[in-house]
């Protein structure tokens, strides 16, 4: 009796896990809005990523993988969305892709207009910032110009900016870190993956309209 109860014991303790393990694994492992919208029984909209609570602050991407299939140079363009720090690239002026951005903050604002990409660079390098290291490579500036003083035995590194596309001047498009307020020198900061995409989808004089 006391080997059936402990078997029947284990048989409830085994259906319980088989009942809550799929929602523990995804709580552990929250699907991102794009897989969201690969795995969802119903689409996943755009208009439902944007009417989300959270669309603000979120570092989730939403993509349609149509869209950016059919995506080049001459058919696309990408906005800038200041003010809720998103960038969108549209093509044939449907969105195929909606990702975390990150402008310039106080006294490096972003420029708003429309301009168009004059150069692209996949391994550039800033002219104008950077970082300063020791003599042992610890750095000791991290918010460094080509001007700021080195102490001895230590150099001045030039900030990477890998996928670079340059719409007006010094300010481009590029990889970076991407917080969610403003807070580059200048610059659009998007993450690797979505900046990946925009690099090898657009060309020289593609669109590119920064807006409030």
């Amino acid at each position: 009796m006391k080997l059936y109860k402990r078997n029947i014991a284990v048989l409830l303790a085994c259906t319980v896990f088989a009942i809550l393990a799929p929602s523990c694994q995804n709580a552990a492992r929250p699907l991102t809005a794009a897989k969201r919208n690969e795995n969802a029984t119903r689409p996943f909209t755009h208009t439902n990523f944007i009417n989300s609570p959270d669309y603000r602050f979120t570092r989730d991407m939403w993509s349609n993988d149509d869209r950016l299939a059919a995506a080049n140079g001459k058919n696309s363009r990408v906005d800038i969305l200041v003010g809720v720090q998103r960038g969108r690239l549209y093509v044939n002026d449907e969105i195929a892709l909606d990702f975390p951005a990150c402008t310039g903050k106080a006294g490096h604002e972003t420029p708003l207009g429309s301009f168009r990409i004059q150069e692209k660079d996949r391994d550039h390098h800033s002219s104008s910032y950077g970082y300063v290291v020791d003599h042992k490579d610890d750095t000791v500036n991290a918010d460094a110009t080509p001007s700021s003083k080195i102490p001895p035995g230590g150099r001045y590194i030039p900030a990477s900016m890998p996928y670079w596309m340059r719409i007006n001047g010094p300010v481009g498009l590029h990889e970076g870190a991407v917080y969610r307020d403003s807070n580059s020198h200048g610059c659009v900061r998007i993450p690797v993956e979505a900046c990946k995409i925009l690099f090898n989808k657009l060309t020289v004089g593609s669109r590119v309209n920064v807006l409030p």
